[in-house]
């Protein structure tokens, strides 16, 4: 492990060290996420660096690789706490310059050697302030970022909120107004029944009275009959003698039937004949002080819903 540096634990992808490193056929080495993320969206599944195709949709993972970045975790993390890091790894000098062209502290030794030839150094203690006040202005701005951003969750949070109570609200409006739909509805068939109802009373009583009338025709003839019938047996002399006046009768009896009277039968046409577009129309004639108001009512939930809107995205 001494052999590697700490480039040699890096992800290509995220620039970390390696977190759950996997390996492709390629030898290339990723952490999963990187690559599965990598993959999501490219849509393809190639190697990030070379480009070429895996035939694996889960790579296996690198265990190996696992096991020294979590050594060199470790080892790293002992060396700052014990304050070794500000001792050169190759020369054992105190690290008291810091390469502006390499960015990274170096030892007298480090300076004088072929890597740092021509490089430009300064004394560490010279370029700290610099570099503080560099990474605390960017440390500001990213906690402004994060200020913000929290600010937006919050409006975020606060439309979904909204949103949800929207259509809520909605939803009770709509069944409000369909029960209105529905009632007059309701209405106009109880009212076109019983218009059928009374109607059938009437019919129903003017052929009452025409069953009556011919009841009495039928009773009238049956008598008349029934006396025809035994003057047919009475004496000869009986028989003439009442001739004529059963010969008058038998005219009277010879009247016309009575007739099935016009408009007898019920006018289904009435009530059936393009029946939704009779109730649309009254519908649109009767309700129309209801849907001034509901416009009205409307114009006023957009407004504040305008206003809602406003508060939302101040």
């Amino acid at each position: 492990m001494a052999s590697l540096s700490e480039d040699d634990y890096i992800c290509p992808v995220c620039c970390e060290i390696f977190k759950n490193p996997v390996f492709l056929s390629c030898s290339h080495s990723f952490c999963k996420e990187c690559l599965q993320q990598f993959w999501r969206t490219k849509k393809t599944q190639e190697c990030p660096v070379c480009r070429r195709r895996s035939s694996k949709p889960d790579p296996p993972p690198n265990l190996a690789l696992r096991n020294l970045c979590e050594s060199f975790l470790k080892e790293r993390n002992e060396r700052r706490s014990s304050g070794s890091e500000e001792i050169c790894s190759l020369h054992s000098e105190k690290l008291k310059l810091f390469c502006l062209e390499d960015k990274q502290p170096v030892c007298l030794v480090c300076f004088t050697s072929q890597k740092h030839v021509n490089h430009t150094v300064r004394p560490i203690d010279e370029v700290i302030p610099s570099y503080k006040e560099e990474l605390k202005t960017a440390l500001k701005s990213l906690q402004e970022k994060l200020k913000h951003k929290e600010k937006m969750k919050g409006e975020f949070e606060k439309t979904v909120r909204h949103i949800k109570s929207q259509a809520e609200r909605t939803e009770r409006q709509i069944k409000q107004q369909f029960e209105k739909l529905h009632q007059f509805l309701r209405d106009e068939e109880e009212a076109t029944i019983t218009a059928l109802r009374e109607e059938e009373e009437q019919k129903k009583q003017m052929m009452k009275e025409k069953l009556e009338e011919m009841n009495r025709h039928i009773s009238a003839l049956s008598h008349t009959i029934k006396d025809m019938e035994e003057m047919m047996k009475a004496s000869d002399v009986c028989f003439l003698k009442e001739f004529p006046v059963s010969m008058e009768r038998v005219q009277i009896s010879s009247q016309p039937d009575p007739q099935t009277p016009s408009g007898a039968l019920i006018h289904v046409p009435r009530y059936l004949g393009n029946l939704p577009f009779r109730v649309w129309k009254r519908c649109r004639t009767s309700s129309r002080t209801w849907l001034k108001g509901w416009f009205d009512l409307h114009k006023i939930n957009r407004a504040k819903e305008n206003l809602k809107l406003e508060s939302i995205s101040c």
